[in-house]
């Protein structure tokens, strides 16, 4: 009968909450701040010292705590209003000094004269994995600002890719994109790539090669994150620069080589 009217905000003479049921502990927010890192970081792994500066408790805060039946948790306040006889209603209020239920924090305390909490400098090692996705989170758990009542929210670097010069990354893939000049395009030839580490590679390419074509070259990507172990493929898509101009005596030797119908344009 109780839960009926305590559903509604009412209570028969009994205590704020009606029920005795157990507040959740509430955590101040957490804070995402972006981790800016490069392709080649991201492709050898990287450990990163940074400073962090975050709001702590004082050290004598529980010194400066009064009680107070009204506070319900951290900026909460209830209060109760009798509505009827053997009817009371619960009004609830935000009051900053409540930081705990039944605490309530006392203004100008001496114990803690800069306020609840003050500015704690903390340095930070973040372990850069080989592999990680932009948007990925490198978390420490409890260590964002701290609050009188709450336990401390957690503190996210996120993985903030920059752009890379040539090489252009899709999940574990790695993209590029090439120009060669149209002798290569219909004869072949082998170039030498330097990848995002320093070390270098050849494609060998002996057929006719066409605008736009794409090369698949395996295992030439990013390291594959998820305990999958291995690397990524390289997707190398040609662009053919042909020539603006040609003279007379190129075109003719063109002619002669792919065959033609000499210029005419007869049917």
């Amino acid at each position: 009968f109780d839960d009926i009217f305590s559903h509604f905000g009412f209570n028969f003479g009994g205590g704020p909450g009606g029920g005795g049921r157990q507040q959740r502990e509430q955590s101040t927010p957490n804070v995402n701040i972006p981790l800016r890192v490069s392709l080649k970081q991201l492709y050898l792994g990287d450990t990163i010292e940074v400073e962090y500066v975050r709001q702590t408790l004082c050290v004598n805060w529980q010194e400066c705590m009064k009680a107070n039946q009204e506070c319900q948790g951290p900026g909460v306040k209830v209060r109760m209003q009798q509505i009827a006889p053997g009817f009371v209603q619960q009004v609830q209020q935000r009051d900053e000094r409540c930081v705990a239920r039944g605490k309530m924090w006392s203004s100008n305390c001496r114990a803690c004269p800069d306020g609840q909490t003050q500015s704690e400098k903390i340095e930070l090692t973040i372990d850069l994995n080989k592999g990680m996705y932009p948007g990925e989170p490198i978390t420490f758990e409890g260590v964002a600002d701290e609050k009188p009542g709450m336990s401390p929210g957690d503190l996210n670097f996120v993985v903030t890719q920059e752009k890379h010069e040539y090489y252009h990354r899709d999940g574990d893939h790695l993209y590029v994109t090439m120009e060669i000049p149209l002798v290569d395009a219909l004869t072949g030839f082998k170039h030498e790539f330097e990848h995002l580490d320093g070390h270098k590679f050849v494609v060998n390419v002996d057929d006719v090669t066409e605008c736009d074509h794409v090369m698949r070259v395996s295992g030439k990507g990013m390291p594959r994150r998820g305990g999958r172990g291995g690397y990524g493929d390289l997707f190398i898509t040609f662009d053919v620069d042909f020539p603006e101009t040609l003279t007379a005596d190129q075109k003719k030797g063109i002619r002669q080589i792919l065959g033609g119908r000499g210029g005419s344009d007869e049917l």
